[in-house]
């Protein structure tokens, strides 16, 4: 009981603090004893069974220092019991907290530990062998906050940068451990907010995981490392046999096996671990997984990121590490990103050098993706993958080896897709390259390098051509190399060979090849059409221009363009010499030249400036001084237009021309010479161009003169001089414009005076200009200023009367510096010259001053114009106001156009140009007008329409970009007149136009030509492209003008034509589809004009020079260009056709269905269809002298199926005359049985083949007595004479009695006789032209007169008088004529044809005329003309073949339709009229 008791007063005791400390302090007394050092305590609680908490424990080693201290420990129990908890045991820590501790660990010199001596002295006595039941530890949670852990090792003082393993001092660490396992484990627990800082710097955040170590492992899962820099993420794990082998083995006996999300690796916390990364930096993300031994590490699905767009993905495989050189790689990329911004990054980040860049050429591929594999060693591998940049794909199959020499050799294969070499070499001109190249080689040096290039390029991009099939072979071996390059492209055969070796002093270069068939135009290298061939060969060496030395040749040249065809033998350039031997030499069929003597040519610009330095000794300028220079020069224009129609096609000379020289820069002084005959730029057209170039010691003279400039066909100026005089710092200059008479001139003087302050002053002397006649001064008071930066313009007034313009101000880069423009009292009629060739004409005067501010650098503009009374071509405009304003930022010009006419404002143009700076440019302008005068937009569309007449009205918004600006709203047109250019056919317009998007939509526009025909428009016209509108229009015309040309203006065919159908106008004006189908309506008149021979009146396209004038040639225009007409016609009697041959004009009327013409842009001509002829003439022409009318049978056919001069032709024609029949029984051998007798002869002229080379042959008709022909029938079957009486007949109007006598009187008479009918001919065409309608008059001679009327087109009456007693119809010998016979004796012939139907099939004849001679006639009868009477019906049908008539005859059944004739003609006997029918007459 007393000791129970005791024992629980002791325990009773021992529950207080001071108590428990007592005893505490006991303990540590005791081991401090023991343990021979000093072990203390601040204080001990115990809770019993519950808590344990030591405050102020410390242990130090044998040194002093402080081997433990734990300031503060805390241990609580979870349900501990003394009874069971013991004999069980079993303990569970709940907690265990240490706060502020710290432990200085030192490895001492003799290599023990300051801990060791504690061990030894504690481990006292045998191990205890008794079996007994182990304790059962719970440890829930262990809590660690800001302890000290110290470690140094005295055997090792080297100072580390990073971590030091063997002087560790961390700081403020802390961790959480739950449920830790020692019993199972060497550890495990849930790891949690462990963080730390090392002395070094290192610092980690924070550590999480569920953490094991064993004997053979070391595991993490759930894993989050976290520092300033890293973070790390997921699981790993180290397998190991034991722990030895992760220091000794690590490389092959420890598998390590690492799985990273979303991880992220810093150098900076690398380098605290490693040295050698103390200038290294970078950042990498890390997600994938890694397992393997050191020497043999596996990565799947491996993604490492870096900088901001740059990863790595893909499987790896690395044998052999940690030795570098022998490990094998296997690296399997799915993709590698990048770019040339990142690269720098990493670059200038891992070698430590903060500008480090990759090459800047690297920024050329724009983001770099690449997938492949690369197999090997670091020195021994294959690379193979597929680059995708910017510039393009490209395959690499690459094997590269470097041996122990450091010396690279290669080998394998590199492919290109659309590879933009241009964009990668910095050459505009190249393209995309799409080839196949094989590579082998070694060395990387130009002394140890051997090289073997076989490349197939299947496409190369160059000025925007692709070429095709190229091959390129080449090598270079021991310093020399050697190639050749072969293209077979459609457009340029090219098979070259050459090499350059590079073992000389001097480098050797050889090359030579063939270039066929170049067409320059297509390979996008000249913009005119040139095919260009040669063969060339060089041979030279040297490494610059002034020791180059050998040959260059072009040989069989040959250049062909549209117009020409030129062939050049040879083109030679040669050097050779030294010294003041050195020559270039320049032979060939285009030029020859010579430069000779001392030069060199890198130092000569500045050779020439010390020349002019010398007369402006104020001239500030940088010169090296220039080597010797001491040569002549000389250039012989030959035949240049071969070489300059390569590079400057509009550019022709010729005429020869020289150039001489000669320049000595001892005496610095020059001496140049040019002259050029002839100097063609486009229409612009150079004379007599002469330049005289000299120095002397006072002076540089310069002159510079043309004997005329031809600027267009119409506007040239004469006799140009400009001289100048160079000279102690000032120049003097005159430049003299055309002669004392000419409209236009120039006589202006000037002295410019150059400061040592770099400025130049520029005086312009009294001078005079002469525009349009008028007399213009320049003032005395001009002083133009050349400051620095800066030119100053003072006083500058050019004045006719009140007519003045001034100029005054500042031309500069400064905003602030204004440059004044003023016009007083200016008429534009000065301007003429210029407008002429837009075919404007103005009239008017101009006011106002335009402001302009920084010209040099951001011209701004401030203008307010006004022109009183402005008139084109004639027709008043009104007046106009001009505001426009722009800023020197360039971003906005306003506008406002206002033009006021008769009261009214005709125009309100105002709005805003948006200027967009790497934007496009936009508009924003209201267009109102209110009866403006069309014709001020007659110079915008010149091209497709001109003759603008009347008014417009609108409400416009113009909006958009520049390049495609959009028009809204609409336009009103009030009788606005237009003639279309390809047509010259006039129509007037009244009517709204909407306009929708730039688009004008046009329905139901009616057009009205000068007749009052009419055509209905519908269709749009697309105004996005203003230069080139797109219109799709079609016409529904009822008789309206659809052709009013004349041969000027197309030479294949002209005249007028109306017609009812369908017109179609498709496409842009330059290239314009024109399409007619219609049918042709009265007035319609058609030539086709094949002969060769026209009067001069025709062509009004002639210009007339002087002999003297070199301007000999009038460039001809195409009549038609761009445009291509095709018309589809039904032709009807009312049209009429006039053919034009060299023979004469064949003009009829007739039909014809599906009759057409087409006419393209380039001017081909082709017609196809048939014309049937059913009345017309046919007027034989000798040099317009002899002229005979032939009347045209019906029935004749003209056939076209193609060109128009090859037309099959197939007609009779007759031509009527009264004459003695008796030459033509005389030269048959016989007499004629009525003596001399005048008698009705028609003389058949029968045309066949081709219409301008046609089979001709004649025959003879006396309808009025068929017997003479029977008579003469014998002699007539032979062609000859048919054909010599034919032509006495046509051009004597007299037979011929086939004698040679008195041919004096029968060329005198013919001459007579032809003069006589020609001038009845042109009376008779003057009368058909005439306005008498329906009625027709043909006078033969005063003798003989015939009159033909048509009524209503269905009753003709046709009739003739002629006086049978007279024989000649000789105009100036003839005393008897119609007028003074009697009426009585005159013969008389009548007949009236009325069309019973109007087609002409059935038609009713009577007629009255002369009797023919028969046996019925008495002997007494012959001697009186007789007459007779007579009546009756005609059916006529028509027929194309024989076989169709048979058909006709045996066909049953009736016709369902009639067939269409053309309508008959009236007698023979008479030239009918070509009578327009009236459009009234119906069918009775």
């Amino acid at each position: 009981m007393v000791i129970l008791l005791i024992i629980s007063i002791l325990l009773l005791v021992f529950q207080y603090k001071p108590v428990q400390t007592w005893a505490a302090k006991k303990a540590t007394g005791y081991l401090s004893e023991k343990l021979n050092t000093e072990v203390n305590i601040q204080s001990l609680y115990i809770k019993p069974f519950s808590s344990i908490v030591l405050e102020g424990f410390y242990v130090l080693d044998k040194q002093k220092d402080t081997l433990l201290s734990t300031p503060k420990l805390e241990v609580d129990l979870s349900n501990f019991s003394l009874f069971s908890s013991i004999s069980n045991k079993s303990i569970d820590f709940k907690l265990i907290k240490l706060d502020n501790g710290s432990v200085y660990l030192k490895k001492q010199s003799d290599s023990t530990s300051n801990l060791q001596f504690i061990i030894d002295k504690l481990s006292g006595g045998p191990p205890d062998t008794t079996k007994s039941k182990p304790w059962q530890v719970v440890f829930e949670k262990i809590a660690i906050n800001n302890f000290h852990f110290r470690f140094k090792n005295m055997l090792v003082d080297t100072v580390i940068k990073g971590i030091n393993f063997d002087d560790l001092d961390v700081k403020h660490f802390s961790a959480v451990v739950k449920n830790m396992d020692i019993k199972n484990h060497l550890f495990k627990g849930n790891v949690s907010n462990l963080t730390l800082r090392e002395k070094s710097g290192f610092y980690l955040k924070k550590f999480n995981a569920d953490a094991t170590i064993d004997t053979n492992q070391i595991l993490a899962q759930n894993l989050f490392i976290l520092t300033d820099h890293s973070s790390l993420k997921n699981y790993f794990r180290m397998k190991f046999k034991s722990f030895d082998d992760v220091s000794a083995h690590i490389e092959d006996k420890v598998y390590m096996d690492g799985d990273f999300k979303s991880s992220k690796i810093s150098s900076t916390d690398i380098a605290y671990f490693t040295s050698g990364l103390e200038d290294v930096k970078f950042d990498l993300g890390i997600d994938g997984r890694i397992k393997g031994y050191v020497n043999n590490l596996r990565a799947k699905q491996l993604t490492v990121t870096g900088a901001k767009a740059t990863y790595i993905r893909g499987d790896f495989n690395l044998k052999g590490l940690p030795d570098w050189d022998n490990t094998f790689l296997e690296l399997n990329f799915d993709q590698i990103a990048t770019n040339k911004t990142d690269l720098d990054f990493l670059y200038s980040n891992f070698t430590g050098k903060r500008y480090a860049k990759v090459p800047d050429i690297i920024s050329k591929f724009g983001n770099v993706n690449f997938s492949g594999r690369f197999t090997g060693l670091q020195n021994d591998f294959v690379a193979y993958g597929t680059f995708k940049t910017k510039l393009g794909r490209f395959d690499s199959d690459i094997n590269l080896k470097i041996n122990k020499a450091g010396v690279p050799a290669y080998s394998g294969k590199l492919n290109t897709y659309a590879f933009d070499l241009g964009e990668l070499l910095d050459e505009q001109d190249l393209g995309r390259v799409t080839m196949v190249a094989n590579v082998k080689g070694s060395g990387d040096e130009l002394k140890n390098l051997n090289e073997n290039v076989d490349a197939k390029i299947s496409e190369l991009a160059f000025k925007g051509y692709n070429y095709h099939n190229l091959a390129l072979n080449g090598t270079f071996i021991k310093k020399v190399a050697s190639g050749k390059l072969v293209i077979n492209d459609k457009k340029i055969t090219l098979n070259g060979t050459g090499s350059v070796d590079l073992n000389p002093v001097l480098p050797v270069y050889s090359f030579s090849g063939n270039i066929d068939n170049a067409k320059l135009h297509d390979l996008k290298l000249l913009n005119d059409t040139i095919t260009f061939t040669t063969q060339m060969k060089a041979n030279f060496s040297g490494n610059n221009l002034n020791n180059l030395s050998g040959e260059a040749t072009l040989q069989k040249i040959r250049i062909v363009d549209p117009r020409n065809n030129y062939v050049i033998d040879s083109l030679q350039i040669s050097a050779n010499g030294k010294g003041h031997q050195r020559a270039i030499n320049l032979k060939s069929d285009i030029a020859d030249g010579f430069i000779k003597g001392s030069f060199d040519l890198p130092t000569l610009p500045s050779y020439f400036k010390t020349i002019v330095k010398k007369y402006i000794p104020s001239l500030k300028t940088d010169i090296v001084t220039p080597k010797p220079q001491d040569f002549t020069f000389n250039l012989t224009l030959k035949n240049i237009n071969p070489l300059i129609a390569i590079f400057v096609p509009d550019l022709k000379i010729p005429d020869q021309g020289t150039f001489v020289g000669d320049f000595n820069s001892e005496k610095k002084n020059a001496t140049l010479n040019v002259y050029i005959k002839t100097i063609q730029y486009g229409k612009t057209v150079f004379h007599d161009f002469i330049i005289d170039e000299g120095t002397t010691d006072d002076y540089l003279g310069l002159n510079i003169s043309l004997s005329k400039v031809n600027i267009t066909d119409s506007l040239f100026i004469k006799n140009i001089t400009i001289t100048n005089f160079l000279k102690r710092d000032s120049l003097n200059f005159n430049v003299k414009l055309s002669d004392k008479d000419a409209v236009n001139q120039l006589d202006l003087y000037g002295l410019v005076n150059f400061g040592r302050d770099t400025t130049a002053k520029l005086h312009i002397l009294p001078s005079e200009v002469i525009l349009e006649h008028q007399k213009w001064r320049i003032l005395e008071k001009v002083r133009v200023k050349f400051l620095d930066g800066k030119t100053e313009v003072q006083g500058f007034e050019l004045a006719n009367g009140q007519q003045k313009v001034k100029i005054d101000g500042f031309v500069s880069d400064n905003p602030a510096d204004k440059l004044k423009l003023t016009f007083q009292n200016f008429s534009m009629v000065t301007l003429n010259q210029l407008t002429k060739s837009a075919g404007v004409q103005l009239k008017g005067l101009l006011n106002g001053d335009v402001n302009l501010t920084s010209i040099m650098k951001s011209p701004g503009l401030d203008a307010k114009l006004a022109i009183d009374s402005l008139s084109m071509n004639n027709t008043l405009v009104g007046d106009v106001k001009i505001e426009s304003t722009l800023g020197n930022d360039r971003k906005q010009a306003d506008v406002k156009v206002n033009i006021k006419n008769r009261g009214l404002e005709t125009m309100n143009l105002a709005g805003v140009y948006q200027i967009g700076h790497g934007t496009e440019d936009n508009l924003d302008f209201d267009v109102n007008m209110n009866q403006t005068e069309a014709i001020i937009f007659e110079p915008f569309i010149k091209d497709l329409v001109s003759n603008v007449k009347g008014t417009i009205s609108s409400n416009l918004k113009l909006t958009g970009p520049v390049s495609k600006p959009k028009l809204n709203g609409n336009l009103i047109l009030n009788n606005t007149g237009v003639t279309v250019n390809y047509l010259k056919t006039p129509y007037i317009v009244t009517d709204t136009v909407d306009v929708v998007n730039s688009v004008a939509k046009i329905n139901g526009m009616v057009l009205r030509d000068i007749k009052n025909g009419t055509g209905t428009v519908n269709g749009t016209v697309d105004l996005n492209n203003l230069a080139n509108p797109d219109i799709e229009v079609s016409v529904d015309a009822k008789n309206l003008m659809a052709l009013n040309t004349s041969f000027k203006d197309n030479h294949l065919y002209y005249g007028t034509a109306y017609g009812t159908g369908k017109f179609s106008f498709n496409g842009p004006v330059d290239n314009m589809k024109i399409d007619i189908k219609a049918s042709t309506e009265a007035g319609t008149v058609f030539n086709i004009p094949l002969n060769t021979s026209v009067t001069v009146s025709d062509y009004d396209f002639i210009k007339f020079v002087s002999h003297s004038d070199t301007t000999k040639y009038a460039p001809k225009t195409l009549a038609f260009n761009g445009v291509t007409l095709n018309f589809d016609l039904t032709v009807d009697e009312k049209t009429v056709v006039k053919i034009t041959t060299d023979y004469g004009v064949l003009e009829g009327s007739g039909q014809a269905k599906d009759l057409k013409l087409n006419i393209n842009s380039l001017g081909d001509f082709e017609m196809f269809g048939d014309f049937l002829i059913t009345s017309g003439k046919f007027e034989f022409t000798a040099k317009n002298f002899i002229s005979k009318n032939f009347t045209v049978n019906q029935g004749g056919t003209i056939r076209w199926t193609g060109s128009p001069s090859n037309a099959s032709i197939n007609l009779n024609a007759i031509y009527e005359v009264r004459t003695d029949i008796q030459p033509l029984y005389q030269a048959a051998g016989s007499q004629s049985p009525k003596g001399r007798s005048l008698e009705l002869v028609q003389a058949e002229l029968i045309l066949t083949k081709t219409l301008l080379q046609p089979t001709i042959d004649f025959d003879f008709n006396f309808p009025l007595d068929p017997s003479i022909k029977e008579d003469l029938s014998t002699y007539l079957s032979d062609n000859n004479n048919r054909s010599q009486q034919a032509l006495s007949i046509i051009v004597r109007r007299n037979f011929s009695n086939g004698a040679n006598n008195n041919l004096t009187n029968q060329v005198l008479g013919t001459a007579g006789e032809a003069v006589s009918e020609f001038a009845f001919n042109k009376l008779n065409s003057f009368i058909s032209q005439s306005n008498i309608k329906n009625l027709d008059l043909n006078i033969r001679s005063f003798n003989d007169l015939g009159v033909s009327y048509r009524f209503k087109n269905r009753l003709i009456l046709t009739g003739s008088l002629f006086n049978s007693t007279s024989g000649s119809s000789d105009l100036f010998n003839n005393n008897t004529s119609l007028f003074n016979s009697n009426f009585s004796q005159l013969t008389k012939d009548f007949e009236a044809q009325y069309l019973i139907r109007k087609d002409g099939n059935l038609s009713a004849r009577y007629s009255y005329r002369v009797l023919n001679s028969t046996t019925l006639n008495t002997l007494q009868d012959q001697l009186n003309v007789q007459y007779v009477n007579g009546i009756g019906l005609v059916y006529q049908r028509d027929f194309d073949t024989f076989g169709e008539f048979i058909r006709n005859i045996f066909r049953s059944g009736r016709r369902k339709t009639a067939p269409v004739n053309p309508t008959p003609v009236p007698p023979t006997t008479q030239t009918p009229a070509v009578i327009a029918p009236n459009p009234d007459d119906e069918d009775q």
